[in-house]
């Protein structure tokens, strides 16, 4: 019978939240209110509030109730791998009709392939440039705008660490390897869009202008445009994805319900067959599709 009863009443609510009478961002009335107006206790609302939950209809907020969610909005996400090359810029876009791209996220770095006039050599000291093992100046305190204003990139928090096993097989370097370590979130119309955890070898960046993605002469820039600022150049890049539910932590970053499905991307770049940086970009699922644009080269004969 509570089985039932509670079944009865998040169906109610779910009708109710769809016609409107509960508008996004709305409070749902409070357990004890829901008890008496539907007449049933307060274990069978407080079960039928969690069904809503679980469906990602509401989500609770300590301390201040449970509110109805925003309507997820399906958009695709655009990854471009001729875009980055050719261009030097994050291949991360909202993509409108049809897949197209129509914007970008990062700022502009020089043309890849060339290293930029007065660029350190890899491997030698920076004076201006933040020491290994501390976080970016202004980290996590501002966004770098995208070119419409829709699309940000936050800056990048990094800390210095040894690579995890399963990061160090991505990098082909020994476990515990010294790596640069670095998590951002891209937004879109301020919303969470992309949850981003990055590494990348100190054997690479270590003493470069670089070695912190978000401070120095390239802060915003792409990995292929920072790369080639100290005379590495990206070939390639892997990417295998992943259907699965939300880490709590994800969740949390990207303003999910915990469980919400995601797409979880595991990428990484090379100069040749060296993995310079390896990366996991995940993106909500019920908000995005993802797009991937393959360049066709022509055969040769």
């Amino acid at each position: 019978m509570a089985d039932a009863a509670y079944r009865t009443v998040a169906e109610d609510l779910r009708r109710r939240i769809g016609a409107g009478e509960f508008a996004p961002g709305d409070p749902l009335p409070s357990r004890a209110a829901l008890a008496r107006a539907y007449g049933v206790g307060s274990n069978v609302a407080a079960a039928a509030v969690r069904a809503l939950t679980a469906d990602g209809l509401v989500k609770g907020r300590a301390g201040r109730g449970v509110f109805v969610r925003e309507r997820p909005s399906s958009g695709t996400m655009a990854r471009s791998w001729t875009h980055e090359r050719l261009q030097g810029r994050l291949a991360v876009r909202a993509a409108g009709p049809g897949g197209t791209a129509t914007d970008r996220v990062s700022r502009d770095g020089p043309e890849p392939g060339a290293t930029a006039p007065g660029a350190t050599k890899p491997g030698a000291p920076d004076p201006g440039t933040t020491a290994p093992g501390a976080t970016a100046p202004g980290a996590g305190d501002g966004d770098s705008p995208g070119d419409d204003g829709r699309s940000v990139r936050g800056t990048p928090r990094s800390t210095t660490g040894e690579a995890p096993p399963d990061i160090a097989l991505r990098l082909a370097v020994p476990a515990a390897e010294p790596v640069i370590r670095s998590e951002y979130m891209i937004t879109r119309d301020g919303r969470p869009a992309m949850f981003c955890v990055s590494w990348e070898p100190l054997t690479v960046t270590g003493g470069t202008p670089v070695s912190l993605p978000g401070a120095g002469p390239m802060a915003g820039s792409s990995v292929v445009a920072r790369m080639s600022y100290i005379g590495f150049r990206i070939t390639r890049s892997t990417e295998t994805v992943t259907a699965r539910t939300a880490t709590r932590e994800e969740a949390d970053a990207l303003d999910l319900t915990p469980g919400a499905p995601v797409a979880a991307i595991e990428r990484t770049y090379y100069a040749g067959d060296r993995p310079l940086e390896t990366a996991d970009l995940v993106v909500p699922g019920e908000r995005f599709r993802l797009a991937y644009e393959i360049p066709a080269e022509p055969a040769d004969g």
